[in-house]
């Protein structure tokens, strides 16, 4: 078989077919998963136990030796309901119900100027519990479990840096004390609210249980002390202010008014307004005048038009008479109307030319004479009339003109004035509003009341809230349980090691031949072979004999006789196998021989209880015939080699004619003849020898050999022409070999009653 093969055989297995068909059992999956992971916590049980007892023994120390905490409780209540003793508006409003009032609330009683308050008046500075530099220096054993105090101090500072140091008044070594003090308070303070209630939980931590409650009653009146005290202060404040606005106003108001009033007797005017003064009243006079005056003009003015335009056209007279509606001008009329008449009688009657025709011509034309007289007289007198009309709009427009001047110089009077007396008006309103606030003020200074309230004194609590030992002890268990199970798992996947023969057949193809159990440690004194023979009923000679079996179906002809029990590196059980497996074939009647070929460590002969006087390498360079070194087991009767005395170039010797001359010889004499080689990576003999052998038994060391050592060991044999005949796991411990998931897992451990170990 050649190493290209052995690299092959996977792939080609891998790129067959798989003929079966796939589960999607998910029960089955999951039973699987779960027997895989209680192998892998059977396997570590040993880490797991020692990772939970020394976290939970170290947790339990811890716990023992902490400082016992006595909580204590106070409940505060923010009042959502305000006794309204007089309903005046508080100079510091009172609390928000809402849930960020009732932080903020939470912050003032976890500030350090509160906690400050209640230090001061406890006198906590010179407490040591508070006080770190009145404590005395811890020296016992706990003290030295902190690894922060296995450095020294130089050595802290010589990592952090050389740095100056600060020189410190004594009044800032107090301060900085303080704030020691006020931050170690405050780490012992628990503020939180209660739900969704009004009511705001105060927990302090104390070693001392009266302390405890003694200071966390001590908060809660310092609380409404200090409420009070913010409002008394803020009243004060707004008090001291609002007399000095006073003062100012009553000053402002004053000068404000006595301005309104000058200016406005300076000005000439009788009201704040202004709207009766004599000028407004002339004014409205004068006007309505003026008025009436320009409508007279214009209806002259449109009569006289009317008239002159009459006076003009072909019924003059006639039309006259009819728009002036004058009695004398319509009597003239109705004259002529007559005498037209009589002339046209007397036409009529007498002809053309008659006197009395004449008479009445000439009485029309003197008629008709006087009416245009009187017209002229009438036009005349309604022109003088448009003039005087004219006149006298033109004087009253005069006169209006002049007060309406004086009436706007007079309206800019009356805004100067009302800014005035606004301004005196603002001024007295914010005087009496002060005044009014400053009485109001005055009275609540009396009845000031705070805005919550203790619903629930601390009592003095008779059992410790920390630490919660049994807390610990669960917690450290449970961690340390998870940090054995990751440890554990972190182990499995750092096996490189193989676990089976299945697993070693997957990645080489190399057949499985078994495997052999470890022997108990009550026999650990004894060799393999002599386990072998002493137990014959017990699981390590069932794997001997299983082997053997392999072996004889192996080779049914019987022809392939030398067998080759080699390995890749030294102290995998190679030897004792070899000298095991022999003494279980001569046992069983078969005519065995095994040879030492190790001619650099020489470990088979004590195995066997022979010793080594004479042997191979004698053989080999001549000095005695292999009769005479040839050794027999006196309690299986195997025949045994050993590997001599001399150890010259074994290299050489294992290589020469007279080996393989050997071998053939011992091949036609015997049923078995067995080769124990050394590791085929240590030394080169291994080659050489699995050249000579039909078949090469490989071992693995269970679980400790390297999966590529162990396939660099396998390759060297193929590449010397070895034929492999399988692969052998030695040392295996059975029990855990049981608690993985692998075809042969529990192969003697399962059936562990039938095998007398």
């Amino acid at each position: 078989m050649a190493t290209q093969d052995i690299q092959d055989q996977p792939q080609r297995r891998q790129a067959a077919p798989v003929s079966t068909p796939v589960s999607f059992d998910l029960s089955t999956a999951a039973a699987s998963a779960v027997r895989r992971t209680t192998g892998m916590l059977l396997r570590h049980k040993l880490l797991i136990g020692t990772v939970i007892v020394l976290g939970t023994g170290i947790a339990g120390l811890v716990a023992l030796r902490m400082t016992p905490l006595y909580t204590a409780q106070t409940l505060i209540m923010v009042e959502h309901r305000k006794n309204q003793v007089m309903n005046y508006q508080e100079v510091v409003s009172g609390l928000s119900t809402e849930l960020g009032a009732l932080q903020s609330e939470v912050a003032i009683l976890k500030s350090p100027a509160f906690a400050e308050k209640v230090v001061s008046k406890l006198g906590l500075m010179n407490d040591p519990e508070f006080n770190a530099a009145l404590r005395p220096e811890q020296t016992n054993w706990f003290y030295y479990l902190n690894p922060k105090n296995w450095v020294p101090d130089s050595w802290w500072n010589s990592a952090r840096g050389d740095r100056p140091e600060i020189a410190l008044s004594p009044e800032e070594k107090t301060a900085n004390e303080k704030t020691s003090v006020v931050n170690s308070f405050i780490e012992n303070l628990a503020v939180r609210p209660q739900g969704r209630s009004y009511v705001i939980a105060v927990d302090f931590d104390s070693e001392d249980p009266r302390k405890a409650s003694l200071i966390a009653n001590t908060i809660g009146e310092m609380y409404l002390v200090d409420q009070l005290d913010e409002k008394f202060k803020a009243a004060k404040r707004a008090t001291t202010w609002l007399e000095e606005r006073i003062t100012e106003l009553r000053r402002e108001a004053k000068t404000t008014g006595e301005a309104a009033e000058k200016y406005r007797a300076e000005s000439g005017l009788t009201n704040a307004n202004g709207e009766t003064t004599l000028i407004a009243q002339q004014l409205a006079e004068l006007n309505t005048s003026y008025v009436l005056a320009r409508t007279k003009r214009q209806e002259a003015e449109s009569k006289l038009r009317e008239v002159t335009t009459l006076a003009q056209s072909p019924r003059g007279v006639s039309a006259i008479g009819d728009v002036l509606g004058s009695p004398l001008i319509q009597a003239l009329r109705q004259q002529e109307v007559e005498l037209q008449r009589k002339i046209a009688d007397a036409a009529n009657k007498y002809g053309a030319r008659h006197p009395t025709l004449t008479a009445l011509q000439s009485e029309l034309r003197d008629l008709q004479g006087q009416i245009r007289a009187d017209v002229g007289r009438i036009v005349q007198n309604l022109s003088n009339e448009v003039e005087v009309e004219r006149g006298r709009e033109a004087a009253l427009k005069t006169n209006l003109d002049q007060l309406q001047a004086q009436r706007n110089q007079q309206q800019e009077s009356n805004v100067t004035l009302r800014t005035l007396e606004r301004d005196a008006e603002t001024s007295q309103t914010m005087y009496e509003a002060m005044l009014t606030r400053f009485q109001e003020i005055a009275g609540q200074t009396d009845i000031q009341q705070p805005d919550a309230r203790i619903v629930s004194e601390a009592a003095i609590p008779l059992n410790p809230s920390q630490p919660n030992k049994k807390m610990i002890v669960l917690l450290a268990l449970i961690a340390s349980a998870t940090l054995g199970v990751l440890l554990a798992m972190l182990r499995e996947q750092s096996e490189r090691g193989f676990r089976s023969p299945h697993q070693f057949e997957s990645v080489t193809g190399v057949r499985s031949l078994g495997i052999v159990p470890a022997i108990g440690r009550r026999r650990r004194g004894t060799s393999p072979a002599a386990y072998a023979i002493d137990k014959p009923m017990s699981a390590f000679a069932e794997a001997m004999q299983n082997l053997r079996t392999t072996l004889l179906l192996a080779n049914p002809d019987g022809h392939q006789r030398v067998i080759l029990f080699s390995s890749s590196v030294p102290g995998e059980g190679k030897s004792s196998i070899a000298a095991a497996f022999a003494r279980i074939c001569a046992n069983a009647g078969q005519k065995t021989i095994i040879l030492d070929c190790d001619m650099r460590r020489k470990g088979l002969h004590p195995m066997l209880g022979l010793e080594n006087r004479h042997g191979l390498y004698e053989v080999l360079s001549g000095e005695c015939a292999p009769n005479e070194v040839i050794q027999t087991d006196p309690r299986t009767g195997l025949h045994f080699i050993a590997s001599g005395r001399g150890s010259a170039l074994p290299q050489d010797m294992l290589g020469s004619s007279r080996m393989h001359q050997l071998i053939s010889r011992l091949a036609l004499e015997y049923d078995r003849v067995i080769l124990d080689s050394p590791p085929v990576l240590a030394v080169s003999e291994g080659k050489l020898l699995a050249a000579l052998a039909d078949q090469t038994v490989f071992i693995v060391h269970w679980g400790k050999t390297k999966r590529e050592t162990a396939m660099a060991g396998l390759k060297e044999i193929v590449e010397a022409g070895g034929e492999v005949v399988g692969v052998l796991f030695s040392q295996v411990d059975i029990r855990r070999h049981a608690q993985y998931e692998f075809p042969d897992s529990g192969r003697y451990h399962g059936y562990r009653r039938y095998y007398a170990n």
